[in-house]
């Protein structure tokens, strides 16, 4: 037995140990610098004042039946220039097939607009940051959008400004909006980060199954790899009386000593980086399922009011305060009843759609009534959650890595509702934004143990004790990388030929 564990973990670890070297030494870079991603925050902050002259504006609705598209999202705000008109920005189903696309139409006439020019790309990306475009490449994926949110808004310009940081932004030519930010330094640490870390080059990424194909039969040896070599490790311990570490071999014997303080760190990081892909469909997605979601927004229902009419409701209610001037209005549908959610660049507010007589309240957010309605009806009238709760405080489930991050509250935002089955189901829903968060089931629990609480050490009395966490995993990081060294080193003295048999081969 001891024989066979041996053989697999030396040749397992010859071919391994430079692909663990790596992600011992990227996973320390990610953990500083993340991938790319334009957060709700920054896009508010580059959005334009929504500005409606008279004789504007069709409701949603009427604008897909006038261009002839049907849509599942639609979100009201200023177009491309020159001509910058307010646009309806919808979700659009093409009914063949294929994903739905973002696409803009002209708020007062319903006509689609064509697909942005280079030109108008870089005048888009212009004003959204406030700098001079110097360049437009028309591309459909790179290696910084290839991630799959992205496919609703191909294809794309990346555009190129001016400014010492390199700050390139990337616009959709359909919806006619900028949808992803880079900067140099961050292109830098995450070619040395995300993309080797994650096995992340773009021509193996746009094929989402092959990806997870080759990242799960690279871990799963990883875990063999480090399972036995813990065996050994304890095995070999115990195996002298005379002495605790067996090897006299100066790298043999580091990488034993090394091996016994990382194993378990070692194990349960490439283990739970294998359960970060989700292996062969182990645990529940964390949406919610189609006909839950169909539940949650309940029967179809126009929009009545005029975009306008909601937009001087907020003037009014807010008094013309700087926060609400009005960046963007996204129709949202819950429980049957449609409403406006008005955007400001930090604050929100919410005017009932479907309804058009009288003067329009202006809600903070959504009725209590409505979120709870909603819940109750969430997983059909026969399945009734058991509790309902408006929570403030973050649980083991809901929560963010950073409380301080400027996403955190849109992605994690506080208070929320949740909602729990007799089945051990846990919804949690935003009346905030009128979304379902996060739907949690037991195999989902088990994916946060497994997954987000080993391999990123998110665990509460850490996760709190930011230097903790920062101290934890740079002082591990940096014994695995020691360990990973070690094991280099003798990997390739076990292939490299003696330097006898070098002598003995001269002439």
């Amino acid at each position: 037995m001891k024989r066979a564990i041996v053989f697999v973990h030396k040749w397992l670890g010859i071919t391994l140990a430079l692909l663990f070297l790596m992600w011992f030494v990227t996973g320390l870079v990610l953990y500083y610098v993340p991938f790319p991603n334009l957060t709700q925050a920054e896009r508010r902050a580059g959005l334009q004042p929504l500005t409606i002259k008279a004789g504007c504006c069709l409701t949603a609705e009427e604008a897909a039946r006038v261009s002839g598209v049907t849509f599942s999202e639609a979100r009201l705000g200023m177009g491309p220039e020159p001509d910058a008109v307010p646009v309806w920005r919808l979700l659009v189903d093409s009914g063949k097939g294929t994903p739905p696309r973002w696409t803009a139409i002209d708020a007062a006439t319903g006509t689609t607009l064509a697909p942005l020019t280079a030109a108008q790309a870089m005048k888009t990306a212009g004003t959204f940051s406030g700098r001079t475009a110097l360049s437009a490449e028309a591309m459909a994926r790179d290696q910084w959008t290839a991630p799959q949110g992205l496919n609703p808004y191909r294809p794309l310009f990346k555009v190129r400004l001016d400014g010492d940081d390199g700050l390139e932004l990337y616009v959709s030519t359909t919806a006619a909006e900028v949808v992803r930010d880079t900067r140099r330094a961050e292109r830098f640490w995450n070619w040395v980060g995300s993309v080797p870390h994650w096995i992340y080059p773009t021509v193996l990424r746009q094929f989402p199954q092959a990806w997870n194909q080759v990242v799960v039969w690279l871990a799963i040896p990883g875990v063999v790899l480090a399972a036995t070599g813990s065996i050994l490790g304890i095995w070999q311990l115990f195996l002298n009386r005379s002495r605790w570490i067996p090897y006299r071999k100066r790298w043999m014997r580091w990488h034993h000593i090394a091996g016994l303080i990382a194993s378990v760190f070692t194990l349960t990081w490439i283990f739970s980086g294998l359960m970060s892909m989700n292996p062969y469909g182990v645990f529940a997605p964390r949406g919610l399922p189609a006909e839950a979601q169909a539940r949650w927004l309940g029967v179809d229902n126009d929009a009545r009011l005029m975009p306008q009419a909601a937009m001087a409701a907020v003037t009014a209610a807010a008094d013309a305060a700087p926060e609400a001037v009005i960046r963007e209005v996204e129709r949202i549908r819950i429980d049957g009843q449609m409403w406006y959610q008005l955007q400001g660049v930090t604050r929100h507010w919410w005017v009932r759609a479907d309804k058009s007589d009288g003067v329009p309240a202006v809600e903070a957010v959504l009725p209590e009534a409505l979120v709870i309605g909603a819940l109750r009806r969430l997983h059909g009238d026969d399945q009734a959650p058991t509790d309902i709760a408006r929570i403030s405080r973050y649980d083991d489930v809901y929560y963010t890595k950073d409380a301080s991050a400027p996403d955190a509250l849109d992605t994690r935002p506080l208070p929320v509702w949740r909602a729990r089955w007799p089945d051990g189901v846990d919804v949690y829903a935003d009346a905030g934004s009128g979304r379902v968060l996060l739907r949690i089931t037991s195999s989902g629990r088990w994916q946060r143990l497994l997954y987000q609480g080993m391999h990123s050490l998110d665990f509460a009395p850490i996760r709190e004790r930011p230097w903790l966490r920062e101290t934890l995993v740079l002082m591990l990081s940096s014994i695995g990388i020691a360990l990973c060294v070690t094991a280099c080193v003798l990997g390739w003295r076990a292939l490299a030929p003696p330097r006898t048999a070098i002598k003995a081969r001269k002439p």
